[in-house]
């Protein structure tokens, strides 16, 4: 008679026997019919990811005019994207995915949205809020009504908020200091990586014969009192085919983004022009990755983004969501809907009041919107004395491009005669030859030419060198393929006379309109200009509501001018440096690039108060991860060459200085911290 043991044991063997069986099957099956099967398993294998930080406080600044209810509301209010292109629901349900592909079966982990995972990607752990009722990190935003790939009905989908990319995080001393407005320190393909291979985890587990449990855990958290046979066999469908799509996107990279960075103007345009209206043909591998920009101040810039290619913030704001997956019809006949979105203007408009303010600034000699963040009295303490002369070093080296410095005094108007506010202007443009000009006044910031910068000119590239097809050639069913992508409408440019040269151009109203080598530049800002005035049309505003939705300003955008030296208040807050991250300190800034690091870690927000910005500890290139998980930046591969904005006494392209003495750097970096 067999003992309890040897029972057991049989038990367990019997389990192990019905387990390989199923498992050999599977394997048998990808090796024979389905794709490579290490494609298959590094899909379904999620990334290394950085410890927590031991946070021992999260610290939420009042010192940048605004109140934690227009903070909060900021954080999550919806653009109508679907960034991560699945229900809502199935977000908060589904699991972390296993550690590996053969712990599938085995492995139960914590929900995919616990705060003590997402944070491992970047994102920043929140409170529950009428706004953010789940307790999401901050940026991650609920977007109601939403078509999703794959799924059988509308539904609630996962988008970003502006402020999954514009709230950046300092941590010192084991302290979190959250910076409204910021850059994110963000790894947005790693975490697409796991959302992958979490669900397709959660779609292989209910295929195997007795080892469901992941897939039944999924199908019963969201389907609740709902959940029945024919449910759970629904979603087990729409899982399969959410996961279809998602194999089918390309994601071709040339040069890695990692923590902190993004190619935001390529990813946009691989949106809008390749994935939303299947032209496969238009898609370009990410190659030009920049640093999440701070957006403080920047309502008011005459350009806005690194290149300085953009005028509009409706324009900017609208494109943006559309770059983050905001539904945009691509089917309808021309004159019935087609380039309409599901973009919510009113809600684009919100959040720009709350960054620029309700008053233009100039008449009142103040900022009333969001300003930059003051240096924390838990830092080390500033050395006035070593500010004040750093601040006659800022003027002589440093004013001539980044303007007059917009300290704290100027922003909250107790300068009123400060020279900062001899920088703004009213924006001049014409239309069919007819000279118009805007009633407010801006910061006309510089637009350095990238020769004479010297910086890496891959994101200074994209829009001078790429093209998109919208002629009727491509799949645009069930549209006639005859119609292209419909745009014929005008956008405002600098005149062909002299291409990029800011100051000797006017700028121009042009007609925009269908073909197969359009300029990405103006394309865009048609398409986007279209699915504003769709909305608009539909939503009955007037030509003074549109007036003011649009903030006063035409629809002008500039291709290869160089890249803009933006005021520099604020900017001891948002290493690293350079439109691509590639400098890691304030005093690396003002180095010449021979001593700048070759490589340097990102992802770890912890601050160095002395150089300021990240860790500048050398390390070796190598993979683009290293062993803990952080992003290996290597300035060596084009698109994120350190190279320019250099203080040396050798002439050549890029030095826009003499060689400093330390002290004098130090004297600088030190007049930084007051801004």
């Amino acid at each position: 008679m067999a003992t309890l043991a040897q029972f057991r044991r049989k038990t367990w063997y019997r389990r192990i026997f019905w387990l390989l069986i199923p498992l050999g099957l599977l394997y048998l099956i990808f090796f024979l019919t389905g794709p490579r099967f290490g494609a298959v398993v590094e899909a379904l294998t999620p990334p290394e990811l950085p410890a927590l930080l031991p946070i021992e406080e999260q610290v939420w600044r009042d010192d940048q005019n605004w109140s934690f209810v227009q903070a909060d509301e900021f954080h999550f209010k919806p653009q109508g994207t679907r960034t991560l292109p699945i229900p809502y629901s199935w977000f908060l349900a589904l699991e972390q995915p296993a550690g590996s592909f053969w712990g599938i079966p085995f492995v139960r982990k914590g929900r995919f949205v616990d705060n003590t995972y997402l944070p491992r990607f970047g994102f920043i752990p929140a409170n529950r809020s009428a706004n953010n009722p789940d307790g999401l990190p901050i940026g991650i935003a609920a977007t109601p009504y939403q078509p999703i790939n794959g799924v059988t009905d509308i539904r609630t989908a996962v988008g970003f908020s502006c402020a999954a990319c514009h709230t950046g995080q300092i941590v010192y001393a084991n302290k979190q200091y959250v910076i409204e407005g910021g850059p994110a320190v963000t790894d947005l393909d790693q975490l697409t990586r796991a959302l992958g291979a979490a669900l397709g985890q959660t779609a292989l587990s209910e295929k195997l014969p007795l080892f469901k449990g992941r897939f039944n855990r999924f199908a019963r958290a969201v389907l609740g009192d709902q959940y029945s046979d024919i449910t759970r066999n629904r979603l087990a469908s729409d899982l399969d085919d959410v996961v279809t799509v998602l194999s089918g996107i390309p994601n071709g990279i040339d040069v890695t983004e990692g923590y902190t960075r993004l190619d935001a103007l390529n990813r946009i345009g691989n949106q809008v022009f390749a994935i939303d209206p299947n032209r496969p043909d238009n898609y370009v591998n990410i190659n030009a990755p920049v640093n999440f920009p701070h957006i403080w101040t920047s309502s008011w810039f005459s350009w806005v983004q690194y290149d300085g290619s953009i005028m509009q913030p409706l324009v900017r704001n609208a494109g943006e969501a559309m770059g983050v997956a905001a539904y945009t019809n691509f089917t309808a006949p021309v004159d019935e809907g087609r380039s309409s979105n599901n973009i919510p203007i009113n809600n684009l408009h919100w959040i720009e009041t709350q960054l620029a303010g309700t008053d233009e600034p100039l008449p009142a000699r103040r900022f009333n919107g969001l300003i930059a963040p003051t240096w924390p009295d838990s830092f080390p303490a500033i050395d006035r004395e070593l500010a004040a002369t750093g601040a006659r070093l800022y003027d002589q080296h440093c004013s001539g491009c980044h303007l007059p410095a917009l300290t704290r005094d100027v922003a909250n108007g107790a300068a009123p005669d400060d020279p900062f506010w001899t920088t703004f202007r009213q924006i001049t443009w014409f239309d069919d030859g007819e000279p118009k000009q805007t009633e407010e006044s801006v910061i006309a910031v510089k637009i350095i030419p990238q020769k004479v910068i010297g910086t890496d000119p891959a994101q200074a590239n994209v829009l001078v060198q790429r093209t998109v097809n919208t002629a009727g050639i491509g799949d645009l069913t069930p549209v006639d393929n005859t119609t292209g992508f419909g745009i014929d409408i005008d956008v405002c440019t600098l005149e062909p006379k002299y291409p990029g040269k800011v100051g000797r151009s006017s700028l121009v109203n042009v007609r925009v309109t269908d073909g197969p080598v359009l300029s990405y530049a103006l394309g865009l800002g048609a398409m986007v200009q279209r699915g504003i005035n769709r909305w608009f049309d539909l939503n009955y505003i007037d030509d003074a509501g549109r007036l003011a939705y649009q903030g006063d300003r035409p629809n002008c955008l500039m291709a290869g001018a160089g890249y803009k030296a933006r005021p520099l208040n604020g900017v001891w807050a948002t290493a690293p440096f350079l439109h691509n991250g590639s400098v890691p300190t304030l005093w690396d800034m003002l180095s010449p690039v021979a001593e700048r690091p070759a490589a340097f870690v990102l992802g770890n927000p912890t601050f160095d108060p002395v150089h300021v910005g990240v860790d500048r500890t050398p390390v070796e290139p190598g993979d683009n991860y290293n062993d803990q998980g952080y992003f290996v930046l290597d300035t060596r591969k084009p698109g994120n060459h350190n190279s320019g904005h250099e203080f040396s006494d050798v002439k050549g392209p890029g030095v826009i200085g003499p060689a400093l003495a330390d002290q004098d750097k130090k004297a600088i970096v030190e007049f930084l911290k007051t801004l």
